[in-house]
């Protein structure tokens, strides 16, 4: 084989490969129309700003997010939302699902750690005057996220239907029911029912595993993309 033949067969199979491969996809055919590369590289080549470790909450909060997702979408192929399946569920996979006892331990930290990771993001935004002008609305978006892990944590709590979990969903459903106004209608909505019962696990699965996952996936998102533009606030 000659070396004009060589070369000729080397490109053909760069060709190829760059064709049928993720890379090639996206700095190939989908590059030509979209210009992922250059949005990439500027991307990357960005400089960071340095604000201290007290920065680093958002990001840590999103990387547990991200385990409880994977961790969660596992015990999801052994839990079973009903009553009383939810609770012979937990304790299979705690005895004798191949590691379950270790991915839920693995969600159940995380979560506690997310929420305290959140939390102190949102005293240093405080602290730090970083809710004013121009992030104000950026602080609303935190917020809602804030609320969101909350959500996890609440629903979360109920789902290995233990009599600790059953009355902790008692008491803040019902604390939720003493709003005036909608309180009772919002009790009503979250419970399924007059009192917390295997339609509440249902409810509350549904919530933990669909409804807030995508919401906070939205709304981190647009958190994201708006530290992105405007920085990292210096302090006051």
């Amino acid at each position: 084989m000659s070396s004009r033949e060589r070369s000729h067969h080397k490109g053909s199979s760069r060709s190829t490969r760059d064709l049928f491969g993720l890379r090639g996809f996206l700095f190939g055919s989908a590059d030509s129309r979209a210009s992922m590369k250059g949005a990439w590289e500027a991307t990357l080549r960005r400089p960071v700003a340095h604000s201290g470790w007290s920065s680093c909450f958002g990001g840590i909060a999103l990387f547990l997010f991200l385990i409880q997702a994977a961790t969660g979408i596992l015990l999801m192929f052994f839990y079973i939302p009903a009553d009383p399946e939810a609770y012979r569920s937990t304790l299979y996979m705690a005895g004798q699902a191949p590691f379950g006892w270790f991915f839920r331990i693995i969600h159940h930290w995380a979560g506690i750690a997310m929420m305290f990771a959140v939390s102190l993001h949102v005293l240093r935004v405080l602290f730090k005057g970083a809710y004013q002008d121009p992030r104000d609305l950026n602080w609303i978006v935190g917020s809602v996220l804030f609320f969101l892990t909350a959500g996890f944590v609440l629903t979360g709590d109920l789902l290995p239907w233990t009599r600790s979990a059953y009355w902790s969903a008692e008491w803040w459903t019902s604390l939720v029911g003493s709003f005036p106004l909608i309180g009772h209608q919002i009790m009503l909505f979250l419970r399924g029912g007059e009192n917390v019962t295997g339609s509440t696990v249902t409810r509350f699965y549904v919530f933990h595993v669909f409804v807030l996952p995508a919401l906070s996936t939205l709304f981190m998102v647009l958190h994201f993309a708006m530290v992105r533009k405007l920085g990292i606030s210096e302090p006051l």
